[in-house]
């Protein structure tokens, strides 16, 4: 859903905050059209609650290590009420294999962002990493939610939760009606982005933050929505952890930049013609 139709949904969807600033929020009334619209708001819309990934035991700055072992403890407790249901033998003993294949599969989806592109370039993770910076990611899937672990310098930093849209959905039946959902729950609506690739915007976006997490609601596809939750901490210092840049696309290649750099011989003098008499 991309710009006036997005916007039109949520007029459809009956959603207005009136506060002191509603001409810049996602969800303000129109303005006349003798008046010029307000500008986009520059930062992020302030959430009135804590906000919150809902993973127990994952947190800011966590290692990989200790990211794995949260996980496996998530996966204890979703595996409790099947172990309840079942006597020791044959049908635990599947259990207790299923469980490790989990615990297993999720260590072995580490991903490195080293000096090798990865087929992720090609998704709609795009612009969520960079090469060569000490960065990796880890990914989980749990009750329908594919989530993924983004670290730099082994420290988690993102966590982006990709979720089903539809009518049942808990998410929402499209990314507007997800949008509005967030928003309610955060009392404030949130700012919106278009897409714009040149500031690494892949798709369009709706932002909150409080003290210590930044939100991007992300729109995927009709039947996909994702949740970016990124450290504010690591936010403010992201350009220094950064340190090493992707060339431009439209740079030289420095072996061609280099050939080209010398300088041309002057071409040779043309060969006298035999035929012709010499001028006297």
């Amino acid at each position: 859903m991309k710009g006036r139709k997005f916007w039109c949904a949520l007029a459809a969807l009956g959603i207005g905050f009136a506060t002191a600033g509603a001409s810049t929020d996602a969800f303000a009334q129109k303005k006349p059209k003798d008046k010029p619209a307000a500008p986009a708001p520059n930062e992020p819309a302030t959430s009135k609650k804590d906000l919150n990934f809902d993973l127990a035991g994952v947190s800011w700055g966590q290692s990989i290590k200790a990211v794995t072992e949260a996980v496996g403890k998530i996966l204890d407790e979703d595996y409790k009420p099947l172990y309840a249901k079942v006597s020791p033998g044959v049908k635990m003993q599947q259990l207790d294999a299923a469980l490790a294949e989990e615990k297993s599969a999720f260590a072995r989806s580490k991903i490195d962002f080293g000096k090798t592109p990865v087929a992720l370039d090609s998704g709609p993770l795009k612009g969520e990493y960079t090469y060569n910076n000490k960065e990796a990611k880890l990914e989980f899937s749990r009750k329908g939610v594919t989530f993924h672990f983004f670290f730099i310098q082994d420290k988690l930093w993102k966590i982006i939760a990709e979720k089903k849209l539809g009518e049942k959905e808990a998410a929402g039946k499209d990314f507007a009606d997800a949008v509005a959902k967030v928003a309610k729950d955060l009392g404030v609506a949130g700012r919106i982005q278009a897409a714009d690739a040149a500031k690494g915007l892949y798709a369009q976006e709706v932002d909150w933050k409080d003290a210590k997490t930044h939100l991007r609601v992300i729109e995927r596809s009709a039947a996909t929505v994702a949740f970016a939750y990124e450290d504010q901490a690591t936010l403010a210092n992201l350009t220094t952890l950064r340190a090493n840049k992707p060339p431009a696309t439209n740079e030289v290649d420095p072996a061609v930049a280099a050939v080209t750099r010398k300088e041309t011989p002057p071409p040779e003098p043309p060969k006298p013609d035999p035929k012709k008499a010499p001028k006297k």
